[in-house]
């Protein structure tokens, strides 16, 4: 892949957790299939992709703002290792159930409200 700051690579991990809950890293795939089999194979795919396009933010819709949590996804470096919340006791969500319909919801309504405010400037 050309090294270009416009462009970005999606791949696919295929992890085993063992009985003792230990992960193996079984393959990495650098073009994972996107075709969906089931119903809910299509709802994770879909959401998958919904997800990345909303964290690119072609449209820039989020006004360059870094947020945290981005529908299914969650930013884990920003120029150094995300701090943890102080109000919680654990330092990251990653393999936690998250609803990613909900979050996305919680993130338009904090995007209109910075855009609002900022139009009232």
């Amino acid at each position: 892949m050309i090294h270009d700051k416009h462009c970005f690579e999606m791949y696919g991990y295929d992890i085993l957790i063992d009985d003792a809950l230990k992960p193996w890293l079984i393959e990495v795939n650098a073009s994972p299939s996107l075709t969906a089999d089931t119903p809910q194979d299509y709802e994770l795919k879909f959401g998958l992709l919904d997800d990345l396009y909303t964290v690119i933010d072609v449209e820039n819709k989020l006004g360059g703002v870094m947020e945290e949590c981005v529908g299914g996804y969650d930013l884990i470096y920003n120029n150094g290792p995300m701090k943890r919340d102080k109000q919680t006791c654990y330092t990251t969500r990653l393999g936690c159930f998250d609803d990613r319909v909900r979050q996305l919801k919680r993130l338009h309504k904090a995007h209109a409200k910075r855009s609002s405010a900022s139009s009232d400037k």
